[in-house]
């Protein structure tokens, strides 16, 4: 691994959403404590509002959507996880439209799993993740959307895009 210079313009920034504050033990804990060193600067939002807040505020290069994630009221999640849906359309109107990866709740059954799975990958989804997502399954889908979107690289306002390696 190379080292990477941390200043703003070289961070890849990345969106987290959840649906309520979680312990330390969850990945959206460790996730941006691990991206840190590549350079990646992670925004955690636990309400609609503040991703909205937080987009308005910085290029965002890629995100992890929680479809649960409220729009206004932390630790009450929406009732359907269809709901968060408005989210990625927020997403979708960035100016950059960055790819983004659904984290979805534990579904009750199969037709429902494959309406949002199908409602996600239609709204242009990266990949889809089932909570209860491991660390080890967010960096894996993490490192491939970097290689793919990216090229491995991060996006654009970078000076030197060798020193920014996601490997």
């Amino acid at each position: 691994m190379q080292s990477v210079r941390l200043d703003k313009s070289t961070r890849l920034n990345v969106l987290l959403t959840e649906d309520r504050p979680r312990g330390d033990g969850h990945w959206s804990h460790h996730l941006p404590r691990l991206l840190e060193p590549f350079g990646v600067h992670t925004h955690l939002a636990h309400t609609g509002r503040q991703a909205i807040d937080l987009a308005e505020r910085h290029p965002i290069h890629a995100a992890v959507i929680d479809l649960s994630t409220p729009i206004d009221t932390p630790g009450i999640p929406a009732a359907d996880a269809s709901d968060g849906m408005w989210l990625i359309e927020l997403l979708r109107r960035l100016p950059n439209k960055p790819p983004f990866v659904v984290v979805t709740s534990p579904m009750v059954d199969q037709a429902q799993l494959s309406r949002v799975l199908s409602q996600a990958l239609k709204a242009g989804a990266f990949s889809v993740l089932n909570r209860p997502a491991s660390l080890n399954e967010v960096l894996i889908v993490f490192k491939r959307l970097v290689d793919t979107c990216y090229a491995g690289t991060w996006p654009t306002g970078c000076n030197d895009s060798n020193n920014n390696r996601f490997s």
